[in-house]
């Protein structure tokens, strides 16, 4: 079965709960992930697919037979694309989150992205310590260090295609970057008919990701950019088309635009780094690991200091991990509209995460194993688009081999 590829534009901003309630230290108010987490899309698109066949059969789908039979339906990719308005997406228009390996620093001569380079313990400038010290072998992983000073600043949420190519080549990576999508507070009221004045019990706000903004171009005038999603997925039982008409996405099924796309958007470009000593991999999309942080696969191996060894998609050889920059878990909740209930949280390992590997024994990896391990999933929730990886290159302290 082919995947469908097609962009969702969002018309009326985004607004993607998060887990927390409308009882927060600011009573009603409603507070929104940064970007859609791939589950909302994924039941998005759950919802157009019953949607489509209901409109093909002319009967009407029960809420149980739609859950089960929309089991099927997988998101196989999804990727931020930002565009100037008015061309078509390519794949310079594709937006990565900022790697947790990169730390914008202001000093004297400006805002600049320093990398944070794995270092085994003990050399100058790694951390003492990871957490408690109750499993050797994650306090023997190499720690981060930065090899200069300065005060860092917020990251930014995206970064471009050409920024992270570049960094995943190893070449540093320069200019101010892009602004990332805009929120705003929507402020919603009742009406007392009586009265005509705001009931207090109902007055609530809630936070929208703005898909549509402004962007200087040079000395030129601001022109219009837009932000969308760009999906790949499986639509089962369906003819190979993007799903007819706008989708509901998000909190109150805000509206989106589909258009289609090319496959070719998701796959690598051409210039992704041909062969490197030791591997980083970024996480492009979250990641659910058993085991928190660490990867499904992954086992102690005993020896002097203990580590961590394991497998990865596209790469027969065994591997070391050797270091990971893990940001604050990402604690994700849903709502059952079938049992009118809340699902299970799911934690989960949030995209820009890093982790580096040497192959076990010694060796490189290569151009074809790069290539393999481009949007390649690892871990869990694969039906959700989780944990798919960005290839890079890593060189590792000298001296300190596999």
């Amino acid at each position: 079965m082919s995947d469908v590829c097609f962009a969702l534009l969002p018309r009326d901003g985004l607004s993607p709960k998060d887990g927390r309630g409308w009882y927060t230290r600011e009573v009603g108010r409603g507070y929104s992930h940064p970007w859609p987490p791939p589950t909302t899309v994924r039941g998005a698109l759950r919802a157009a697919w019953g949607h489509d066949v209901m409109g093909g059969s002319g009967a009407p789908l029960p809420p149980a037979e739609w859950e089960r039979r929309s089991e099927g339906v997988e998101l196989r990719h999804a990727v931020a694309l930002r565009r100037p308005l008015g061309v078509s997406f390519e794949q310079r228009h594709r937006m990565w989150p900022f790697p947790a390996d990169a730390v914008r620093v202001r000093d004297a001569s400006g805002v600049r992205v320093e990398r944070l380079e794995p270092r085994p313990p003990g050399s100058p400038g790694a951390a003492a310590t990871l957490g408690p010290d109750e499993d050797d072998a994650r306090e023997a992983l190499w720690h981060p260090g930065r090899a200069s000073g300065g005060k860092p600043v917020p990251p930014p949420l995206f970064w471009t295609e050409a920024e992270m190519l570049a960094w995943l080549r190893g070449e540093p990576v320069t200019g101010p970057g892009v602004t990332d999508p805009v929120r705003r507070t929507d402020v919603h009221l009742a009406i007392a008919p009586g009265t005509q004045a705001a009931l207090p019990s109902m007055l609530h706000s809630r936070e929208v990701v703005e898909t549509l903004g402004l962007e200087r171009r040079g000395s030129g005038p601001p022109g219009a950019v837009e932000w969308a999603l760009g999906l790949s997925c499986v639509l089962p039982g369906l003819p190979p088309r993007p799903p007819r008409g706008p989708l509901g996405l998000g909190g109150r099924r805000r509206l989106a635009a589909v258009e289609g796309l090319a496959s070719t958007l998701f796959a690598p470009p051409g210039d992704v780094p041909r062969e490197a000593s030791g591997l980083r991999l970024v996480l492009a999309t979250p990641a659910e690991f058993q085991r928190g942080w660490l990867p499904d696969g992954f086992e102690r191996e005993e020896g002097r200091p203990p580590r961590y060894v394991g497998r990865l998609p596209g790469v027969e050889a065994p591997v070391v991990l050797r270091a990971a920059l893990v940001p604050r878990p990402l604690d994700v909740s849903a709502w059952d509209m079938v049992a009118r209930r809340p699902r299970p949280t799911r934690r989960w390992v949030p995209a820009g995460a890093v982790y580096f590997f040497q192959k076990r024994g010694g060796g490189g990896f290569t151009a074809t194993e790069l290539r393999a391990l481009w949007l390649a999933s690892w871990g869990g929730g694969r039906a959700e688009a989780l944990g798919q990886v960005l290839p890079g290159v890593w060189q590792p302290t000298p001296g300190h081999g596999a």
